[in-house]
């Protein structure tokens, strides 16, 4: 063989990686967005993300607005309260109902309630006549939607895809969220020295009635066959005893509880660290909140791309781990450019830990009691608000870094002994 006949079995050999490293990307790019070309969640999709850009700029809006009312770390856990109470209390009837109406039209109602509050509010920021009890009032009013769309939008995404394409699904819907967590904050941080807090508060609103108009191009579901009665107690017990009966997905859920009640309360402390730890008003309160949303898009992209992700209980229970010990470092931080850096980390692992450990409890429930069973999940985060009460008087004692930083601690020490002490949970698939 000449050296020409080797250099050309050279140049083949590159252009025949180069194409095969084509494929590849085109192929993870492709299977990263596989369940949108389903056209209902296409649409369910794009309300998620427009629903979850009016909350998380409503999150900064009202979070702003509570401390600049009261200076207080206690009131902004009075507020968040307001609307985990609701969110525990009716949250399983929410689900009895997702298991027994057409979904469409019970989250389009669900979104022209969340438009119609917060337009109220900004009518009374407006008009000069906002005070802490008309938050308190609209986040309890928030939590009762919230209760009943948050399992309806749960259950219909696996109704839409199948199990197939679910992990893809939840990590697109996750996706969208975290794209919301980047963009949404910093945006609505900025809009507050522009357009004031109501000018803000319309623009919720907005998000909220955009969202409940993509419902249209959207399948109205499945609802309780005919012959059959809503009967609402008798369905709350069932699911609960199937969850008694499986094992798994009690574990799974248990999991699920934890980071809520010990390891949230860092987003509700965000103002406190903006404002008075380093001082960095407004547009820094957007970014640390941005900060959490760059390391979730990245997390949920992550796993999107991966599709079917085989052993994703060793990889639930690692990025777990991750997501606690980024937060202690977070409450350590000394200043802002490390804070953000660990925000990012505390988002990436979070986003990933929270799409696996639903695309489990998903895996594990039947189709019948997916509202149910996700009614009872959704439970978990709306002790998320509850959590808060007692962590923002502990803020007030001890500090908010301190009450950070132990949440991620003891988040990480219970996964680790669960890791430990439940073997099955490493071996899910």
């Amino acid at each position: 063989m000449g050296p020409r006949a080797g250099d050309r079995m050279a140049d083949r050999a590159v252009t025949s990686k180069a194409e095969d490293t084509g494929k590849a990307s085109q192929f993870l790019r492709l299977q990263a967005i596989s369940s949108l070309k389903n056209r209902g969640f296409f649409f369910l999709w794009l309300g998620t993300f427009l629903s979850f850009n009016g909350m998380q700029m409503l999150v900064i809006a009202r979070g702003w607005l509570v401390y600049g009312l009261t200076n207080s770390p206690l009131a902004l856990g009075v507020v968040a309260a307001s609307m985990g109470g609701p969110i525990v209390l009716f949250s399983l009837f929410g689900g009895v109902l997702a298991d027994r109406v057409q979904k469409r039209n019970l989250l389009m109602a669900a979104q022209s309630g969340l438009a119609l509050i917060n337009v109220l509010v900004a009518v009374l920021i407006s008009a000069h006549l906002i005070a802490l009890w008309h938050l308190v009032v609209s986040s309890l009013l928030t939590g009762i939607i919230f209760a009943f769309s948050m399992p309806t939008r749960q259950a219909f995404v696996v109704e839409l895809v199948g199990p197939a394409e679910l992990t893809n699904a939840i990590a697109l819907n996750s996706l969208a969220t975290n794209i919301c967590r980047i963009a949404s904050p910093a945006l609505a941080g900025v809009l507050l020295r522009v357009i004031g807090t109501g000018g803000v508060f319309w623009l919720v609103a907005l998000s909220y009635a955009a969202a409940m108009v993509t419902m249209f191009w959207i399948p109205a579901g499945s609802s309780i066959p005919k012959g059959r009665g809503l009967r609402l107690f008798k369905d709350i017990l069932d699911g609960f005893r199937y969850l008694r009966e499986n094992a798994v997905l009690l574990s799974l859920l248990s999991i699920a509880i934890v980071p809520i009640l010990v390891a949230s309360s860092y987003q509700m402390l965000m103002p406190v660290f903006a404002k008075t730890i380093f001082q960095a008003g407004e547009t820094g309160l957007g970014l640390l909140m941005s900060a959490g949303g760059l390391g979730a898009l990245a997390g949920s992209t992550l796993i999107a791309s991966f599709g079917n992700i085989r052993k994703r209980g060793v990889f639930m229970l690692g990025t777990g781990l991750l997501f606690g010990l980024s937060q202690i470092s977070f409450g350590l931080s000394p200043s802002m450019t490390p804070a953000f850096v660990c925000l990012v980390f505390v988002g990436g692992s979070g986003s990933m830990f929270m799409t696996l450990i639903t695309s489990l409890i998903m895996g594990h429930t039947p189709q019948e009691l997916m509202g149910r069973v996700m009614s009872i999940f959704v439970m978990t985060f709306g002790l998320m608000p509850l959590a808060m009460l007692p962590a923002g008087a502990l803020a007030k004692a001890f500090g908010a870094p301190v009450v950070v930083a132990m949440g991620g601690g003891l988040f990480a020490v219970f996964l680790f002994g669960m890791a430990l002490v439940q073997p099955r949970l490493r071996r899910l698939a």
